[in-house]
């Protein structure tokens, strides 16, 4: 999560948005997770996990590119670096910088 933040802080100001859904835990652990990481973003709960059963999500965590009109561009499973030069590089020609 912290190369996350870390990305989203850097293109934050270029229209780059991150949502976080968080997958069948109790509000109370998300938000003391929320604060104790400091997290600059939403965190959105699928209590029931009906949202990730939807997406066909099997593996945590799942990544989602979507872009301003609201199709799906990309997807990644499983944990990745997002503050490596290719998800800045990425990120950088998504949003058109």
């Amino acid at each position: 999560m912290p190369s996350l933040v870390k990305l989203y802080n850097e293109f934050k100001k270029d229209d780059f948005v991150v949502l976080a859904i968080n997958v069948q835990e109790k509000r109370e652990i998300v938000e003391k997770y929320i604060k104790g990481n400091n997290l600059p973003f939403p965190v959105l709960l699928d209590v029931d996990g009906k949202v990730s059963y939807r997406y066909g999500i099997r593996a945590h965590p799942a990544h989602f590119l979507i872009d301003r009109q609201g199709k799906l561009i990309g997807k990644a499973l499983g944990a990745r670096d997002w503050a490596s030069i290719d998800s800045r590089n990425l990120i950088q020609y998504l949003v058109g910088k």
